[in-house]
């Protein structure tokens, strides 16, 4: 696949958001920084693309629904404050480095079905109305869950912390998240 040029991944990435459409960036390998913090952001799909830098999308807007279903993230990757409007999926997504999902807004479901945390994770004091989905979700260092609020389903099923994939890791896990609705472990 050929990759498009970095200053034409940015201007897609800024576009207004247009309903019913989706900015296709699936599969792209990405091996510059992205900084867009604070930026305003459409549909966009990066299923099982791979982000050789860092990324930066401290306190972004995704003003419908963020994709990165199978990404890989081979870098820090700080979406810190974002607020996902939609779906925040990162199932099956791999994280190499510290992953900071802190702070996060999800008005949909936070999606991390299988996900992998090689680094250290952080989902402190983020908030989920639609609900969480950790299903064997991979924790292998850290995760810091402290604050977290579902406000909807919250799944821990088979999810393991620090190499320990025993029922017990899925509840030290839920004892940092304040949840409001059903829970699963």
């Amino acid at each position: 696949m050929t990759v498009p040029a970095m200053s034409s991944i940015l201007s897609r990435l800024r576009q207004p958001l247009r309903r019913g459409e989706v900015e296709d960036l699936r599969g792209l390998t990405i091996d510059e920084p992205i900084e867009l913090a604070g930026a305003e952001l459409p549909n966009l799909d990066f299923s099982g693309a791979t982000f050789n830098a860092p990324l930066d999308l401290t306190g972004a807007v995704f003003l419908n629904d963020g994709r990165f279903e199978r990404a890989r993230f081979r870098r820090l990757a700080t979406f810190s404050g974002a607020e996902f409007r939609g779906v925040a999926s990162f199932d099956q997504a791999e994280f190499a480095d510290a992953a900071f999902l802190d702070r996060l807004t999800c008005y949909g479901n936070l999606s991390l079905d299988r996900t992998r945390f090689g680094g250290a994770a952080s989902l402190q004091d983020s908030e989920c109305f639609g609900g969480l989905w950790a299903n064997r979700t991979v924790f292998a260092t850290r995760a810091d869950l402290r604050g977290l609020e579902v406000h909807g389903r919250t799944w821990l099923v088979g999810a393991t912390l620090a190499e320990d994939a025993t029922p017990s890791a899925a509840n030290r896990l839920l004892g940092s998240i304040r949840s409001y609705g059903y829970r699963w472990v």
